[in-house]
């Protein structure tokens, strides 16, 4: 049963982390979006009509693409003052209660965007000025939050996460790592 357990997280990892690339890929195209209508609008003179819209899609988009891989790896915030301080049986119920919290925000968020991509399908609504279809956008938030949600449910059966802060973080300087610098050999 592990090493079914551990196939399953390594096929969330994978395939959130392809969203997650793809949501990388939606902010390299809205600043390359932002950086083209700048020199449209100052040096040509002409802006393009769709940028602000698209760009701001785009950032939609690759907010939702990337919650499932944020989740998946517990690179988001979360509030460690009790959790850091506890062990044992404590511990693993806050992490209960934590991701609890967030299925019931998926689960929430989720029913209200599928109502607004029937909405959205239903009318189908495009974007004011540039008149670009709006279904794929909330689709995405639907299958986002969606992913989101089975990722929360999936780690309240895996051992809650252990250590205080990521590997990757570095860890605060206290008053006993300082050195003066002097200490360091640049004149004060």
């Amino acid at each position: 049963m592990a090493r079914f357990a551990g196939w399953v997280d390594l096929g969330v990892v994978w395939v959130t982390r392809v969203l997650a690339a793809l949501g990388a890929a939606c902010v390299a195209g809205m600043a390359a979006l932002v950086v083209l209508a700048v020199i449209m609008r100052y040096a040509v003179g002409a802006p393009f009509a769709l940028t602000e819209e698209m760009a701001g899609l785009l950032m939609v988009s690759a907010v939702f693409l990337g919650m499932p891989f944020v989740l998946a790896t517990h690179a988001h915030i979360r509030v460690g003052l009790l959790y850091d301080n506890t062990t044992g049986w404590l511990r693993r119920s806050l992490w209960l209660m934590g991701q609890l919290v967030f299925l019931a925000f998926a689960a929430i968020f989720f029913r209200d965007a599928l109502a607004d991509l029937r909405f959205t399908q239903m009318l189908n609504l495009r974007s004011e000025v540039g008149r670009i279809q709006l279904a794929p956008f909330v689709a995405l938030m639907v299958a986002g939050v969606g992913l989101a949600g089975l990722v929360a449910a999936w780690q309240m059966l895996r051992p809650p996460p252990s250590g205080t802060v990521l590997a990757d973080t570095p860890e605060p300087i206290t008053g006993a790592d300082r050195v003066s610098g002097a200490e360091q050999g640049s004149p004060r």
